[in-house]
Formats: C-alpha cells, structure tokens, sequence
C-alpha cells in the first residue's frame, strides 16, 4: 500500500466555510440522519501515544455501546491486529503505514455491512489515519477520530509494557513518541484529556458527543444493517 509522499495534513479535517462535509459531499447533519435512521456503519478511532489509555476507554466504550447502540459492537485493537494480520511487518513508515491501512480496511468491512467498529491504535502519521477514513467513508460509514491527549511524561510513567523505559535507554529503536514521530489531529472530532478524565468522564464524554451528533441508534435487536 503505496503512502503518500510526506507527512501531509489530515484528509478528514474536512473544514469547508466553517461546514464540515464528509465522503461524497454528505455533510455531518446528513450522515448523522443516515445513521439515525437506517442503522448506518460508524467507525471510533482511538489514536494517541503509546500508554495513552486507548484500549482502556476504546472497550469502556465498547461496552457501552453494546447496550446502548442497537448495532453490532467491534472491537479493532492495534496490537491484536498486528499480530494476525500484520504479522512479521516491522515498524518503519511504512510498515507502520500498511498495518493503520490493514485496521481501516477491516473497520470499512465493519460499517459496510451497519456495524460499529471500535479501532484503539496508536496510528502515528496523519496520511495513515487520513487513509482509513477514506476507507471507511467510502463504505458509507461515518469516521470519528478521538484523540487521547496523554502528556508525553504520563505516558512514559505509566509504561504497561515496560517498552518506554528500554526506548530511553536506546535498546529499542523507532518506538513512537522517543525516536519516531507521533503526528497529533490537528482538528480531532474528540478529544480526550485523560489528566483530567478518568475512564467513567472518558466514556461520558464520549456518548455525550455521540448523542449530542445523533450517532447513536437506539437499543434494540441487534443488527448489521
């Protein structure tokens, strides 16, 4: 999977005279109503740091969803992916570049067919992110990125996989956010800070967002569109 030249900005930043459009020319308004009323496809994804606590509130999310959201509930873990579907890919640009492809291939699968997709990946580079959510627009799903916004120094504390520490110590190499680049959203439809929300704020943030742009489809018999 070819990526583009550069860094590049963000193709979901869709800024347009102050109207945020969205695949085809739909704006936000008409693809909430999609949404709403046929049980459309919607893809979460949780970008941030390494230990930034994107698979602790993507599943938080999940869950709630899951009673609260009549569609199909999964989840894409970046980790979990890597090891199936992106096994033996080492970490460079575009190692890196093809395994956020490969998520958001998997995600457009999801909301082709009505369901959620939950995706918790670090997904460093704007062009990669920007990529899925064409993918997953194409496929008449809405995209919304939710960036978990960890200062540097808490994720490096909290380091769950001890990967930080041999990062600093120069035993690991191109580990993001130490000696490879994390790109932040410029514009993310959500915003995490997780300084100052714990995981219950995190979720309550983030359904409130979703309520308040009718993603949401009422609870009932689960379906996949």
């Amino acid at each position: 999977m070819p990526s583009p030249a550069g860094s590049g900005g963000h193709g979901c930043q869709r800024q347009l005279k102050g109207r945020i459009t969205v695949g085809k020319g739909r704006s936000r308004a008409g693809q909430a109503a999609d949404v709403e009323g046929a049980g459309g496809g919607l893809a979460l994804w949780f970008t941030g740091l390494p230990g930034s606590g994107k698979s602790t509130l993507s599943r938080a999310v999940a869950r709630e969803l899951d009673v609260s959201d009549r569609r199909i509930v999964t989840i894409l873990d970046g980790d979990i992916v890597r090891q199936f579907l992106s096994q033996g890919a080492g970490f460079t640009r575009q190692d890196r570049y093809d395994n956020v492809c490969r998520i958001g291939y998997a995600a457009s699968l999801i909301v082709r067919h009505g369901g959620i997709a939950v995706v918790a990946a670090v997904s460093p580079y704007r062009d990669a992110r920007a990529r899925a959510c064409a993918l997953v627009e194409e496929a008449g799903g809405v995209f919304l990125e939710i960036h978990m916004d960890t200062p540097f120094t808490a994720c490096v504390a909290r380091d769950p996989k001890g990967h930080y520490a041999r990062a600093l110590d120069g035993d690991m190499e191109l580990f993001t956010g130490v000696d490879d680049p994390y790109e932040k959203p410029l514009a993310p439809d959500i915003r995490v800070r997780t300084e100052i929300e714990d995981v219950a704020a995190g979720v309550r943030h983030v359904m409130a967002i979703l309520q308040e742009r009718r993603f949401l489809y009422s609870a009932g018999h689960k379906t996949t569109g």
